[in-house]
């Protein structure tokens, strides 16, 4: 299962509280790639070097779906889709990436918009508002191509994990 959607939209949240619950639960890894980058002076790797930055996210979200467990409810901080749908965004498509999602398939696909109310800028969330919004479009539309889209909506962090976990249970 890919948890997904616009910066700051409450993710990172939301798969904290699956892990709560005995979930197993893959992390969102380009945090880490956006402080390898500020560590070797680019201020915004991926605006930097999109290709380069894009590279490391694909091959750590391979790693990722590679791991999963088999018979088990996996969730992802992010997708195999999302690096695609980025690059795409930006202009700079991957089509090779691209042509590789088919057989990178989810049983189901968790999109959560970005809300003005909760939404912060930091160092690794440099976006502005509008531009969230834009990736979420760009996200939605990625993935709507391979896989239903459920879009999750604005409500607590418990009330969105019961709101997944109703979907997981077929509900």
């Amino acid at each position: 299962m890919v948890i997904s959607g616009g910066p700051g939209s409450g993710k990172t949240t939301l798969l904290a509280l699956l892990k709560q619950a005995g979930y197993d639960c893959f992390e969102e890894i380009s945090r880490e790639i956006i402080n390898a980058g500020k560590a070797q002076g680019l201020e915004n790797y991926f605006l930097a070097d999109p290709m380069a930055f894009s590279r490391h996210l694909w091959e750590g979200r391979l790693e990722q779906y590679a791991a999963a467990k088999e018979g088990g409810i996996n969730f992802y901080d992010r997708g195999l889709h999302d690096v695609t749908a980025y690059l795409r965004h930006t202009g700079v498509p991957n089509t090779a990436w691209e042509n590789l999602l088919p057989a990178h398939g989810y049983d189901k696909v968790f999109l959560i918009p970005p809300v003005q109310q909760i939404y912060q800028q930091d160092q690794q969330r440099m976006e502005s508002f509008d531009e969230a919004v834009r990736l979420h479009k760009a996200l939605h539309a990625t993935y709507a191509q391979y896989h239903r889209v459920i879009e999750v909506p604005f409500c607590s962090p418990q009330e969105r994990l019961a709101f997944v976990l109703n979907h997981c249970n077929g509900e």
